[in-house]
């Protein structure tokens, strides 16, 4: 068994070069030939081994890590916030909270892939309790997480500022915006 922070097949529009390649720095034209690359590495596994895992959740996860446990190990993909969520008791304790905070570097439609703030929302949602995500950067279509448990997300960083400067605060930066939340949640109506 494996787990895995996301559910990304190895090739096509959700595969590990179209989604992780931009994140990395890879052109449009160099993600093209990456997952060209990787479709002709997959396409020699399927002719030696019993099955074709190429388009299987989990397989373009960790540097396609997860292609390579599936196809040479027969591995099984969970979820790496379920395996966490039960080893810390993470049902238990949302339950009867007011409010669930969690985090993510960049909160954007990748999120839906299975990373953490996913999961976390899944399970308060599952006892009615509400949930706010705190991000390094609010990315494209993170709006859909709306409809998934996510009540609200914010950005952490206070204005405009380089990767560095921002991990460098960051501390200071989630403690502002916990207490923005703070003060938010203390209004009377």
């Amino acid at each position: 068994e494996i787990a895995a922070d996301v559910n990304n097949p190895l090739c096509g529009e959700h595969g590990a070069s179209a989604v992780f390649g931009p994140q990395k720095g890879a052109s449009p034209e160099q993600v093209q030939l990456l997952d060209k690359a990787l479709g002709h590495f997959a396409d020699h596994c399927a002719r030696v081994l019993p099955r074709d895992v190429r388009q299987e959740p989990g397989s373009g996860a960790a540097g396609v890590l997860g292609f390579a446990a599936k196809a040479f190990f027969a591995a099984q993909f969970r979820a790496g916030v379920e395996v966490v969520a039960e080893l810390v008791g993470l049902a238990e304790a949302v339950q009867g909270a007011d409010l669930v905070i969690t985090g993510e570097g960049r909160f954007d439609a990748q999120t839906l892939r299975g990373k953490t703030p996913f999961g976390v929302a899944r399970i308060a949602r599952a006892q009615g309790v509400p949930v706010v995500v705190l991000a390094g950067t609010l990315g494209e279509g993170y709006q859909a997480m709306y409809e998934h448990g996510v009540n609200a997300a914010f950005a952490i960083t206070s204005g405009p500022m380089s990767l560095e400067d921002a991990c460098a605060r960051a501390e200071q930066l989630l403690t502002d915006r916990a207490r923005d939340i703070a003060r938010l949640l203390s209004l009377k109506p």
